[in-house]
């Protein structure tokens, strides 16, 4: 790995599809294009779709996701997320997460049900208020 470099890696359900060094890299946020570089401070974020681009010594290289978690540290910063295409051209990469996305039958779309419905349920028990506390055997 080169002196100054942040390893980048991609991880999704089926496969670790980069894993390499990168001089800086921008991932997609909900406030935002966040910069990575190496020796930053630690942070993790939600990662959105979109075009993720991964400055290498041999060029740029861009990684289309369909969004995730994003866990950065000083040396190394992993991106969690049900759907990754990587290429030398964004248009290519991009492309390959509209088909995925649009696809019915696709894992991402059913995720993103998941989460749809993981939302639905935390705002109908805050709408109720806070849960009642079990009561031990004495009251």
């Amino acid at each position: 790995m080169p002196e100054h470099s942040l390893r980048f890696v991609i991880w999704t359900p089926d496969a670790c599809v980069v894993d390499e060094p990168v001089l800086a890299a921008r991932v997609p946020t909900g406030s935002g294009q966040v910069g990575l570089r190496p020796a930053e401070e630690p942070f993790v974020s939600v990662a959105e779709a979109g075009l993720c681009l991964l400055r290498r010594e041999e060029g740029l290289r861009f990684a289309a996701t369909a969004g995730g978690l994003l866990d950065a540290g000083p040396d190394t910063a992993i991106l969690y997320t049900p759907f990754a295409a990587v290429g030398a051209r964004g248009e290519d990469v991009l492309a390959a997460l509209d088909r995925v996305v649009h696809s019915p039958d696709s894992e991402v779309v059913a995720r993103r049900r998941m989460g749809e419905l993981e939302q639905r349920i935390v705002r109908e028990l805050r709408y109720q208020g806070p849960v009642p506390r079990a009561r031990g055997p004495h009251g």
